[in-house]
């Protein structure tokens, strides 16, 4: 049998590679898989009607018992279309990147999510306060915390 030592670069881009799963909830793991080591191409995150990019980062914080107000939210609707973030770098309150990921669903179909919650009337839920109206008419439902992570937003140009 042949052992083989692997270095710490071998050993963090394995942690990447599992790590692609799980972040691929918010971030859009494709990045991953087209080589751009995380970043991606196009906007993947909403926060208050702009994209923004990611740079995904194997972390899990999931058990670190740190308090609510040291997170920031972002709403994961899953495939039907790009996540939505509270807040975005440079916003008051903005905790460093540091995210709880809330699982949202659609019980009544996306059309109905959009119905009540898309204030602007540009065919998307892409800010926080759409996700919430959405969230209060029972269209979208809040299905709890499924991931907690740090992971940087910059601003698609």
């Amino acid at each position: 049998m042949i052992r083989r030592k692997f270095s710490r670069g071998r050993l963090a881009a394995a942690a990447v590679a599992v790590a692609i799963g799980a972040v691929s909830l918010t971030t859009g793991g494709a990045a991953f898989a087209a080589g751009s080591g995380g970043v991606t191409d196009d906007g993947v995150i909403y926060v208050d009607h702009v994209l923004w990019r990611t740079v995904a980062t194997p972390t899990d914080l999931s058990h670190t018992r740190a308090p609510a107000q040291s997170w920031d939210v972002i709403y994961s609707l899953g495939a039907l279309q790009a996540s939505v973030a509270e807040v975005a770098p440079g916003d008051p309150g903005y905790n460093g990147g540091r995210w709880q990921v809330h699982a949202v669903s659609a019980p009544h179909g996306y059309d109905a999510a959009l119905a009540s919650g898309d204030l602007d009337g540009d065919g998307v839920l892409d800010a926080a306060d759409e996700v919430w109206a959405a969230l209060t008419a029972g269209d979208l439902v809040d299905n709890g915390v499924v991931k907690q992570f740090v992971c940087t937003l910059n601003r698609v140009p």
